[in-house]
């Protein structure tokens, strides 16, 4: 994290209410004693934006979940995909099998529900 020091007592523009940040938490940790059986299955995800995501839940840490889902397309949905394979053959441009999956890492806290399918 950077500082700049202007010489002047810094002014706090927002600070979360503690309350708040309580609730997160527990919605953090319910999230987490939820999810974690479900590891490596199938589920559709959606957003408190609207947006629905369907893949297989890949893992969580304290900030995100990751969802793998199938990169159908070159542009993999556009989410870039390292090992998109164009050519497909021996030796061009990897050698071993290609992986068309990506990992798609969602905020814990833009999670509206999550379902399995």
């Amino acid at each position: 994290m950077s500082s700049y020091q202007s010489g002047q007592p810094s002014t706090v523009i927002y600070q979360a209410d503690p309350a708040v940040v309580q609730q997160l938490h527990g919605v953090r940790e319910s999230l987490h004693l939820s999810c974690k059986p479900y590891l490596n299955h199938k589920v559709n995800v959606q957003t408190i934006d609207g947006q629905i995501h369907e893949g297989t839940l890949a893992g969580m840490d304290n900030k995100h979940l990751y969802l793998m889902i199938p990169a159908a397309t070159e542009l993999g949905r556009g989410y870039y995909n390292p090992y998109y394979n164009p050519y497909p053959g021996p030796g061009y441009p990897y050698p071993g099998p290609v992986h068309n999956n990506v990992i798609l890492p969602l905020v814990l806290f833009e999670l509206l529900a999550i379902s399995l399918i």
